[in-house]
């Protein structure tokens, strides 16, 4: 048969709609419970004894070197002069 909305599950780990979480006056997050920054524990792995710009996590081949990388658009540039216009057209 056909699925309403209801039967699909939720797949967004936010709040409720109409609710924010409180930023975290630590480490200026948004997240509930232990503040990771005032415990000392990596954000990406959970760790204690480094951050997550040192996390070894980050060096795995998905990631590694597309966060240096800005979206953007790349491709080529075409000159045209008037003398070439006129003499093709």
């Amino acid at each position: 048969g056909v699925s309403s909305p209801t039967d699909l599950p939720i797949l967004s780990r936010g709040p409720p709609e109409g609710y924010a979480y409180p930023v975290c006056t630590t480490c200026g997050r948004i997240h509930l419970g232990e503040c990771r920054r005032a415990a000392g524990t990596c954000f990406k792995c959970g760790q204690t004894g480094h951050l997550q710009k040192d996390c070894k996590k980050n060096t795995t081949a998905s990631t590694s070197g597309q966060a240096d990388k800005k979206p953007g658009a790349s491709g080529h540039v075409f000159t045209i002069t008037e003398d070439h216009a006129t003499k093709t057209s």
